[in-house]
Parts: C-alpha cells; sequence; structure tokens
C-alpha cells in the first residue's frame, strides 16, 4: 500500500512554492491555490511532514491499495464515484425531511436519520463510463445502473429501491443499493468524538491503511457498520461488501467503485484516522 498526502496553499505564497520546487516537487497550480502530492515512503516525506507541521497543515491523506491487498480481503468497505446532489431544494438540505424521518436525528452530529422514501434526483445521471455512484452528503448509500445491480448485487441478496426524477416519475437508469444489516467495527484506537448535545460517539473517517476489523462476521453479502464516522454535522456508516462482490466488480471492470480492504481480526493495531494524519 501507499499512503500519499496532497497539500495546499495559496497561490501567491512564494515561500511555499520555492519550499516545493526546491525539494524537485512539483506544483498544480490553480486560479486561488497550489497543490502536490506525496507518498510517504518518498526520502522526502519527513521534511515535507515536518513542513506541514510548522504550518499546521495535515493536509489529506488517503491510501492507495495493491491489487493483491484488494483481493486477499474478505471484507472490504465500499465508496463510489460522487456525482450530483439529492433533491429536492438543494440550497436548503431538503432531501431530508423528503427521504428521511428525522425524529432520532441529531442535527448537531448528524446521527440518526433513517430513510422511509426514495431519494429524489434531478434527472437521469450522466453515468460515462461509470456504473455506481454515490450523491454529494450522502455517504451511507450507493446507487447503481439497474443492469449492474441485476448481474453483480441481486445475485448476492442485496435488494434494491426506486430512484425518483423531479417529477415524482420512477428514473430509469439509477437504483439505490439497499443494505439493511448492520455489524460492529473494532473500534480501539480510533478518533472518537462524543456530541455535546445528544452524547451519541462517532468516529473521524478512517484514511491511512486497512479499514478496522469487524467485531462480528455479516450474515449476508453486504451490511453497514453499526457505527458512525464523520466530521461536524455529517454522519454515515461504512457500507461493507464480501470478497465475491468485490471480485464481480473487478471481473466486470466496474467503472465507479473504489474498495478498501477491512483488515482481519488478528491483524488488530493501533487504527489511524483522519483526526491523526500528519
Amino acid at each position: 500500500m501507499k499512503i500519499i498526502h496532497r497539500f495546499s496553499f495559496p497561490a501567491g505564497d512564494g515561500d511555499s512554492r520555492a519550499f516545493v520546487i526546491g525539494l524537485g516537487l512539483r506544483p498544480q497550480e490553480h486560479p486561488l491555490i497550489s497543490t502536490f502530492e506525496i507518498d510517504e515512503s518518498d526520502p522526502r516525506w519527513p521534511t515535507v511532514a515536518a513542513w506541514g507541521e510548522r504550518r499546521r497543515s495535515r493536509g489529506i491523506a488517503w491510501t492507495v491499495f495493491t491489487h493483491a491487498e484488494i483481493a486477499a480481503a474478505r471484507w472490504l468497505t465500499l465508496r463510489a464515484w460522487h456525482h450530483g446532489y439529492p433533491q429536492p431544494d438543494e440550497g436548503s438540505f431538503g432531501y431530508r425531511q423528503a427521504t428521511y424521518d428525522l425524529s432520532d436525528w441529531c442535527p448537531e452530529c448528524g446521527i440518526g436519520m433513517r430513510q422511509v422514501a426514495p431519494f429524489q434526483m434531478k434527472g437521469e445521471p450522466a453515468w460515462g463510463k461509470s456504473s455506481l455512484l454515490q450523491m454529494n452528503w450522502v455517504f451511507d448509500e450507493i446507487f447503481a445502473t439497474p443492469e449492474l445491480w441485476q448481474s453483480v448485487f441481486r445475485p448476492f441478496g442485496v435488494g434494491m429501491r426506486p430512484v425518483l426524477g423531479p417529477r415524482g416519475q420512477e428514473l430509469a437508469t439509477v437504483v439505490q443499493l439497499v443494505v439493511e444489516q448492520t455489524v460492529p467495527v473494532v473500534t480501539d484506537g480510533l478518533d472518537a468524538s462524543r456530541c455535546p448535545v445528544c452524547g451519541r460517539v462517532k468516529y473521524a473517517p478512517v484514511a491511512r491503511g486497512f479499514f478496522p476489523p469487524l467485531a462480528a462476521e455479516p450474515e449476508g453479502a453486504a451490511a453497514k457498520t453499526d457505527e458512525y464516522f464523520g466530521s461536524g454535522a455529517e454522519a454515515h456508516r461504512e457500507i461493507l461488501v464480501n470478497a465475491e462482490i468485490a471480485k464481480a466488480l473487478r471481473t466486470g471492470r466496474v467503472k465507479g467503485a473504489t474498495p478498501t480492504p477491512v483488515a482481519p481480526l488478528e491483524r488488530l493495531g493501533p487504527a489511524r484516522a483522519w483526526g491523526r494524519q500528519c
């Protein structure tokens, strides 16, 4: 595996640009900011990490796994290409009232929404070459083309819900995958926070290395974590799929899927989360 960090600095920050270029790194220039990426195995990483500490900038980190690491995992978390926003009333988060029972929802930490109605989209997704997606703001639900659901997920007992368009009609090219079972995660070492309003616990999203081991084996081929992850007012459960579903996605060369291997229980070690990045 490789752990990659992306740092950014203001476009007009000449000292930072000189520092980065002096290390032989090439920043990507954008209108307001410049960014660069570096792997923790790079011999220049300790220098960059110290620079980040001085700036109180931890950057953004993620892990790139080898094909062998992904293929060897019994369970994997599954994320997908982000596309579009849930409807209606995108500007005021109207999807919450339209889609969820909010009686147990805490606006402070985001925990407690329970889906009771189909999701709504502006229209048929612009799939391109992808066939899996997640909508922005909704990190614990995955949407697929009906063909992909039929060929990969339905044979493993994963259900589906229709997705509605702006006039309440069922969309023809997208369905929501239904994952109802939840299982606990081994949370030792995870960065946890307790909501000051509702008292419930949420964990920082895991960005470094394997996802923590499962404390119980799911009964089916897909599940969600009992635990919530996120920061601020956002909270979500991670989606889990077994090795057979992950293999079917690889074999079918499905675009849009991002799997992260779950560590087996015997490999339990200190977990590293977003809140502990350099």
